[in-house]
């Protein structure tokens, strides 16, 4: 078996998902939008869009132009860029390595991390994202994705899935909500929970019903993981 995932990431107003990876990584190979967009396979206009709209809401420019020399010039990436290149990548080897069940403690403590099984009952498209509606157990759950991530996983409708987010991107109100049984208070912030059967380490202050507990998970901090044999 093994598990596919779409990563994107959000540092300082850029979301970067594995396409925009790809073509940033590329500009830095070649020194040009327009040979990169040629090894991708795609338009140079489509390319310059997805720069142009990456720079819009970025703090600092990603990608800057020279002029002169033998070649006449060209596109090289900027620190800040490769910032975020180096960021990406690190996150990427840390999710797979919690994936496959061999991450390190120094690199990714696993009670920090959750993944549950989840059946998606509707994907609503958006404009600007995608909304994928699931089910744990008797429990409603949705996770916001790309429309990108949405192509890339190949998302339908009664697909199992797997929904992974971090111990604190919870907290005690607000929607997307799960209803769980107090398993071990781990500190004074930390606990297990029980939530149809999976365990999950949540992280904040939370009031308990008798053993029962309400949390909130942020769809947005949620990742999806499609497994493919």
């Amino acid at each position: 078996m093994r598990i596919r995932t779409k990563l994107s990431i959000e540092q300082d107003g850029v979301k970067l998902g594995a396409g925009r990876v790809r073509l940033l990584r590329l500009i830095d190979e070649h020194g040009s939008i327009s040979a990169a967009a040629r090894a991708l396979g795609m338009s140079y206009k489509k390319a310059w869009d997805s720069i142009e709209q990456m720079n819009s809401f970025a703090v600092k420019p990603l990608v800057v132009r020279q002029s002169g020399g033998s070649g006449g010039g060209g596109t090289k990436l900027t620190d800040f860029a490769k910032e975020l290149l180096q960021l990406y990548e690190e996150t990427e080897q840390r999710l797979q390595k919690f994936i496959s069940g061999t991450s390190e403690t120094s690199s990714l403590n696993l009670s920090s991390r959750n993944k549950i099984k989840v059946h998606i009952k509707k994907i609503k498209v958006k404009v600007e994202e995608v909304v994928v509606h699931g089910m744990l157990g008797e429990q409603k759950l949705k996770a916001i994705i790309t429309h990108q991530a949405l192509q890339e996983l190949n998302l339908k409708e009664k697909d199992e899935v797997l929904f992974i987010f971090k111990a604190g991107a919870v907290s005690p109100k607000g929607g997307n909500t799960l209803e769980g049984r107090l398993v071990e208070k781990m500190g004074e912030q930390e606990i297990k929970v029980e939530v149809e059967g999976e365990v999950l380490h949540i992280r904040g202050k939370f009031k308990l019903k008798g053993f029962m507990i309400h949390f909130s998970i942020d769809p947005r901090q949620i990742i999806i993981a499609k497994e493919t044999k």
